[in-house]
């Protein structure tokens, strides 16, 4: 095992013996955001930190503060209670649009939510005044995902109704693609977003001081030189904590994606043949796979599943080691051309892409190492 001294280490939940680890390297990570606020400052564009993936790890959020975020953004108020309690001030934006019931919290947790329902803003307006502050709203807008936020033709209506209530300040509008549907943004999309900002700025005699237009996947639109000016918002997570974007596998001017390394523990090593014996029907997660009969092939099976995180976005950094397949609890691997060669009882290491580090910081089965 690698050497855990002066880490910060959060054991698994009741199992101060779990041999899956992820680690994080926050100097890395706050390099990562120097260089996405590099390319958005340049735009005229400040960047919001998304810590939803690491649920609110302190330090991890401080080290997107170290490299230039203007504020910090997470889904979850557990997760912002959390680095309020390790004594973050930073201003937060809630991502997830509010529940009523939690407007409370909402506006004594975060500076500023994402809204898309009156009824919604009308809550947070009572819980502000109560609190005897005022909290942001950004009107959200559905733009062609299908997910959250107003159609566009509705937006209007909205903001006004928002702009009227007492402890609530209009401060924008936002908008989000390729989260449900995995509609890809590009420069006419954010044009469109942006002429809808306009229009209603135009028609409540307001202006927005936030237009937040979009996230990671965005950044490529940006670098090109083709995302509008009055865009100066992205909420930004993955590029920051991977270095990478890949919905659109666009190469992004940030220095490191090995930000994040798995390890978990053989638990064995086999010649077995790698076809099934019979007939196949869908996997323990609904899947239907295709295996193909290579012959007899050398597996490992290391203490890993899709339980603790999304094996799919793993990559196996032994050369000559694939990935086969994982279950709930274990992760198949073709050790085969392995080199060295994989032994029983041995750690092997993983880097991630973003679902990986989403599921598995988010475990209670794995032990989450912060490296400074």
């Amino acid at each position: 095992m690698a050497d855990l001294d002066d880490c910060v280490v959060r054991p698994a939940d009741n199992d101060w013996r779990s041999t899956v680890r992820i680690e994080a390297d926050c100097t890395r990570i706050r390099r990562n955001a120097e260089a996405v606020v590099d390319l958005c400052s340049r735009h005229g564009v400040s960047v919001a930190g998304v810590t939803k993936c690491v649920c609110g790890e302190p330090e991890i959020a401080r080290a997107m503060l170290a490299g230039g975020c203007s504020m910090l953004a997470d889904s979850r108020l557990d997760n912002i209670e959390r680095m309020r309690a390790a004594g973050i001030d930073a201003d937060v934006l809630l991502l997830r649009i509010p529940a009523i019931s939690t407007v409370n919290e909402v506006v004594r947790l975060a500076q500023y939510s994402l809204v898309s329902e009156i009824e919604t803003a009308r809550a947070l307006s009572a819980a502000a005044r109560a609190h005897g502050t005022t909290h942001g709203v950004l009107l959200f807008v559905e733009t062609g995902d299908r997910r959250e936020g107003v159609t566009p033709e509705k937006a209007e209506g909205t903001a006004r109704a928002m702009l009227e209530l007492p402890g609530l300040e209009l401060a924008g509008m936002a908008t989000a693609l390729n989260c449900l549907c995995g509609m890809l943004p590009t420069a006419q999309t954010q044009q469109e977003f942006v002429d809808l900002v306009e229009t209603v700025e135009s028609a409540l005699g307001h202006r927005m001081r936030l237009v937040s237009g979009g996230h990671s996947g965005d950044l490529h639109l940006l670098q090109a030189g083709v995302t509008p000016s009055r865009i100066n918002q992205f909420r930004v997570g993955e590029a920051i904590l991977c270095g990478t974007d890949f919905t659109t596998g666009a190469e992004l001017p940030v220095p490191h994606t090995d930000t994040f390394t798995v390890f978990a523990e053989v638990l064995e090593v086999m010649d077995k043949q790698s076809a099934p014996a019979g007939a196949c029907g869908p996997d323990a997660f609904m899947r239907i796979c295709e295996w193909p009969d290579r012959g007899l092939r050398r597996r490992a099976i290391v203490d890993l599943g899709e339980i603790d995180l999304s094996a799919a976005s793993l990559r196996p950094k032994r050369e000559g080691v694939e990935i086969v397949g994982a279950s709930s609890d274990h992760l198949v691997l073709d050790v085969t051309d392995a080199s060295p060669l994989v032994r029983l009882g041995e750690e092997l290491e993983f880097g991630t892409v973003y679902p990986a580090v989403s599921v598995g910081w988010s475990s209670r089965c794995s032990t989450r190492v912060v490296r400074a």
